[in-house]
Formats: C-alpha cells, sequence, structure tokens
C-alpha cells in the first residue's frame, strides 16, 4: 500500500487538536507533524512500530505519541473536523479498494 503523508490543507486542521507543548530540558522534541505521519503511517499500511521509518522518529517516541493522542480522544476530534471540513480521507485509495473487492474468489 503506498502511503501520503498529511497535506498542509489537513494539517491545519489536525493541529488544533494536538496536545499543547510542555516545556522540557533536553534533547529537542520531534516535531509533531513527523509523529502524526508516523502514527499514520502504522496505522495505514498495517505494519508493526518496530518498521516505522526512522524519518518519523522512533517506534517508542511514535507509539507514545498516539497513546497520548488516544487518552487525549484527540482522533474523533480531528476526523470529526476534517469531515465537517469536506477532507476527502481517501484520495487516490478508492480504486485500489474497489479492485481488492472485484477478485475473483480463490475455490
Amino acid at each position: 500500500m503506498t502511503f501520503r503523508e498529511i497535506d498542509d490543507d489537513a494539517w491545519e486542521i489536525v493541529q488544533r487538536h494536538l496536545p499543547p507543548k510542555k516545556p522540557h530540558v533536553g534533547r529537542p522534541r520531534r516535531d509533531p507533524r513527523h509523529l502524526f505521519n508516523g502514527v499514520l503511517y502504522v496505522l495505514s499500511t498495517g505494519c508493526t512500530w518496530s518498521d516505522v521509518p526512522a524519518q518519523y522518529g522512533t517506534k517508542s517516541t511514535v507509539h507514545r505519541y498516539h497513546l497520548e493522542l488516544c487518552e487525549r480522544g484527540a482522533y474523533q476530534a480531528i476526523f470529526l473536523d476534517l469531515l465537517r471540513s469536506g477532507y476527502e480521507f481517501w484520495k487516490g485509495e478508492a480504486d485500489r479498494c474497489v479492485v481488492r473487492n472485484l477478485r475473483a474468489p480463490v475455490p
């Protein structure tokens, strides 16, 4: 399955629902957009957290971010706002889904 990162229009909506940045000491935090794309990568490809590409962060960082979004109930708010804005979730994916469903069953 081909993965597409979130576009700028959707990101404007998504970032309204992300956890606020907390002051901290130490290494700089990962960019929230990279982390969110890492979560989307796992959820849309079905891979394991350990298979997250390094460009999105470490498996533990991306997974921890996912858990934080779950605990905050952010996913529901994000997807409702995206739907209200008319965002098309599966741009380019519908054809692949239809083709997969049209295959003849294996005897």
